[in-house]
């Protein structure tokens, strides 16, 4: 009895110093069919159209979400770059390194899509899209994942309902600190000469 009052503590210390507020007015739905996860997620930054751009296509600062160890991106074409991404994930009291090699397609100043081309998922494929306010943007993301069969169904779950808020509000907290320096890179090259 005794080891299960222990355990039920424990949990719920972890439970409570991983939680942290999710981001405002930031709205994150999971659905799940067979397999596969279906996600999305919306929220509203005080980046400009153009700023919410080059935040989502600085591939580089994923490094600064927690979790994420690596990420470099090779440039294929004007409008298509190669990511290799690995994150260390702590989910319940396991550790998961993940790796995803992913190719994006950017439509400048409206949406970036990605699928992966290699990784230890299944699948994993998702798009954002940019929409302007008088505010900033609203930055919506829909997406896919199935998981590879390795990890327990427990772990997978519980990252799925639980751990993506908490992923979705470092994404919109992030963005938010970047509005100064984002929206002046995008002044200074909006006034360059032609």
């Amino acid at each position: 009895m005794r080891k299960l009052i222990l355990l039920g503590i424990l949990v719920s210390y972890a439970e409570l110093a991983c939680a942290s507020a999710p981001y405002p007015g930031l709205t994150v739905e999971v659905q799940r069919s067979g397999s596969v996860y279906a996600m999305s997620a919306s929220f509203d930054t005080h980046l400009s159209t153009c700023g919410a751009y080059h935040y989502l296509t600085d591939y580089a600062a994923a490094k600064q979400l927690p979790g994420v160890i690596a990420s470099t991106a090779v440039r294929l074409s004007e409008h298509q770059v190669k990511v290799d991404r690995t994150a260390d994930e702590r989910i319940l009291f396991f550790h998961v390194r993940l790796r995803s090699v992913l190719k994006y397609t950017e439509y400048p100043m409206e949406d970036i899509s990605f699928t992966q081309i290699s990784g230890d998922s299944k699948s994993f494929q998702g798009h954002w899209h940019i929409t302007p306010h008088e505010q900033g943007s609203t930055l919506s993301f829909k997406g896919s994942w199935e998981p590879d069969s390795y990890l327990p169904h427990f772990i997978i779950e519980h990252f799925a309902q639980n751990d993506l808020l908490e992923r979705f509000s470092a994404v919109a907290r992030l963005a938010e600190a970047r509005t100064g320096n984002e929206d002046a890179r995008c002044t200074a090259t909006s006034s360059e000469p032609a």
